[in-house]
Formats: C-alpha cells, sequence, structure tokens
C-alpha cells in the first residue's frame, strides 16, 4: 500500500514539473502590504491542449509505423513452431507397464517416481 502512494505522489510531483517546465501554467509569489504571502497561479489551458494533443499524435505514429514495420501476417520471433516432441508423440504411456531393460552399454534410463 506504501509502495502505491509512493508510485501515486511521484506521478503527481512528475506531472506537475512537467506542466511548469512546458509553460502550462506559472506561479507568482508575492507578499502584501501586512506581510502576508500571496500565490497567483496562471494556467495556459490552450497550451496544454496543444501540447497534449501533439504528444498523442506523434506517439500514435510512432506506434503505427513500428506495427507497419513488423507486417500484417508474420509471427511474433520467437515462436516455438520448430521444437520437436516427444519421439512417440501418437503412444499413449501405460503407468502399469514394466519399465524398459537397462540398455547394454550400461546407462540405465532414470526412473522417476511421483510423490505419494
Amino acid at each position: 500500500m506504501r509502495n502505491l502512494l509512493a508510485l501515486v505522489g511521484l506521478v503527481v510531483v512528475g506531472a506537475a514539473g512537467l506542466g511548469w517546465y512546458l509553460g502550462w501554467y506559472k506561479l507568482d509569489v508575492t507578499r502584501t502590504s501586512d506581510g502576508n504571502l500571496q500565490i497567483n497561479t496562471t494556467v495556459d489551458t490552450k497550451k496544454a491542449e496543444t501540447d497534449s494533443a501533439a504528444f498523442f499524435k506523434n506517439a500514435s505514429s510512432l506506434i503505427g509505423s513500428q506495427i507497419e514495420k513488423s507486417g500484417p501476417g508474420t509471427p511474433p520471433q520467437g515462436t516455438p513452431g520448430g521444437t520437436p516432441g516427444p519421439k512417440d508423440a501418437g503412444t499413449a504411456v501405460n503407468p502399469l507397464a514394466p519399465p524398459a531393460p537397462a540398455p547394454k552399454d550400461g546407462n540405465a534410463p532414470i526412473k522417476l517416481i511421483a510423490p505419494k
């Protein structure tokens, strides 16, 4: 829960910093005649709208170019299409059958026993 709150705080601080950097809003801090601080905020909504629209337009064109580059019918990279299966894929294994005899060269097959 604490990590989620930290993430939300990071997003809020990041968005505030980005908005200030891009000029979406301005803060003016002045001291009044009686010594109190006065904070005035000016928000440029048109600039924020145009900047965000340009960002989403560039992002969509970048994603579209990546999709076109990969092609519509090409399979994803690393598909296991050529991976060989078991040697006797068509035959069923009988768990009650006796084990196969050991080969004559001395390399006995490893028998795995399921836990009870």
